[in-house]
């Protein structure tokens, strides 16, 4: 009887018209390999060691390097007088120049007898002090010499009136004269003229030294100097090995530097951070204005997102697959073979534009190239009085922070330390003022 009831039971829930549903399919690229990022993305260390104990310093020792890094990279003249300058700048003073060599957090991979250490610069110092100096420079051509050197011509030119004058006096007393006496007194002449020309052009000279050597000449050298101490603190051969005698100490092993030079601040969110975050240091400086500009220099390439954001159905992408599965498992002796094998670039008469095809092909391949957006984030005691509501909150950003792939396209992406997105850098700087603290957020993403 239960089994009975059972089945009438079912037999009448059952519906006549059943509908079947299909569970969403995952629609992508077929050949298309997971882009992984850098290790620097997911941590600023690589280490691995048998001893846990070991580990324990890294956070500690982090720090420190960091700290004696931004030390090396501020560093200037101690005597301000052998430079030239006048002006004497406090050692606080100088710390918030904003005319100088910003570093960012060191990202180091260790190994069993090295640790290379990453760095991303920009050299805002260099290019100041080089445009100072060429505008000096153009200043003494232009006005000092051409006026000092128009006034050596036209007397030049009355020397040699005066002497063309008085000729004759001591030597054509008769008119029968000899070859040779002639052309002896012409060389007299000539002597007499090129001893009183030197001594005009030294004349000369001594004036423009002696005259403006305080104002412009002194300054030339000052920032001749500077801007070599500028350039020897990326000298392999002047200063960084000192720098690496002081980082041997506290990591233990051998150092090698990767120096990326950056075109501007934006590029990096350590950099923007930490400019930004010295530029608020000053009272009278406007908040929303200095954002703005940082997020100006971001420049976004022009792409079509609704393009870019759909959803392409079918579409197959096995070469590339293919390429990037075998290079990662092959020596570097036989990639050259393989990739002309796979793309039939055997013909030697077009060898350079198989070359071409082969690079854009790998170079398309890397993710996170181009930036996707930029964002600013400012909390804190930012106003210019001491009153009730001292405490900001601004937010600022220029493009998106989304993975174009993940959340448009259905394709798997990598998460970092949890959250943390793969084409997402982040960073924080901190600082105070007069009135309180104050803390600069930035995140950069990449598509």
């Amino acid at each position: 009887m239960k089994k009975n009831l059972n089945m009438k039971i079912f037999d009448n829930n059952l519906s006549k018209n059943p509908k079947t549903v299909i569970l969403k399919k995952k629609v992508g690229d077929i050949g298309k390999t997971k882009y992984l990022p850098s290790f620097t993305k997911e941590w600023k260390n690589i280490i691995y060691s048998y001893n846990k104990n070991m580990l324990k310093n890294i956070p500690m020792n982090d720090q420190n390097v960091n700290k004696i890094i931004q030390s090396y990279f501020n560093l200037y003249f101690k005597d301000y007088k052998y430079i030239g300058s006048t002006k004497f700048i406090l050692h606080k003073r100088r710390r918030n120049l904003l005319r100088r060599i910003y570093v960012s957090n060191a990202e180091i991979k260790h190994t069993n007898n090295k640790a290379v250490i990453t760095l991303f610069t920009v050299n805002r110092e260099k290019k100041i002090l080089k445009n100072k100096y060429f505008k000096i420079n153009k200043k003494i051509s232009q006005n000092l010499i051409k006026r000092y050197f128009s006034l050596y011509k036209n007397n030049i030119s009355r020397i040699y009136n005066i002497l063309n004058k008085h000729k004759d006096e001591s030597i054509f007393i008769s008119d029968k004269i000899t070859k040779k006496r002639f052309l002896k007194s012409k060389l007299i002449y000539l002597n007499k003229f090129i001893k009183l020309k030197h001594l005009y052009l030294r004349k000369v000279w001594s004036i423009i030294i002696s005259k403006y050597w305080r104002t412009y000449l002194n300054l030339l050298r000052k920032y001749d100097l500077m801007y070599s101490l500028n350039q020897y603190k990326f000298n392999k051969l002047r200063l960084l090995p000192i720098l690496s005698n002081i980082l041997n100490k506290i990591i233990g092993k051998k150092i090698e530097y990767n120096i990326i030079n950056l075109k501007s601040i934006a590029y990096n969110t350590d950099l923007f951070t930490n400019a930004l975050a010295l530029k608020l240091k000053k009272t009278k400086m406007n908040y929303i204005q200095s954002m703005f500009s940082i997020l100006n220099r971001a420049y976004l390439p022009r792409i079509n997102t609704i393009k870019e954001r759909t959803l392409v159905k079918g579409q197959k992408n096995i070469d590339l697959g293919k390429d990037l599965n075998l290079i990662s498992n092959l020596n570097q002796n036989n990639l050259d073979t393989l990739l002309k094998d796979i793309h039939n670039t055997t013909e030697k008469s077009n060898s350079t534009t198989n070359n071409k095809k082969i690079h854009n092909i790998i170079y398309n391949s890397i993710g996170y190239k181009n930036m996707g957006g930029i964002r600013l984030e400012l909390k804190g005691r930012l106003t210019k009085r001491y009153r009730a509501d001292r405490s900001i909150n601004s937010l600022k950003w220029k493009g998106g922070l989304k993975n174009v792939d993940s959340s448009f396209k259905r394709l798997s992406s990598v998460l970092f330390r949890g959250n943390s997105k793969s084409n997402v850098s982040y960073s924080l700087a901190t600082s105070k003022r007069r009135i309180g603290a104050f803390a600069v957020k930035g995140w950069i993403s990449g598509k």
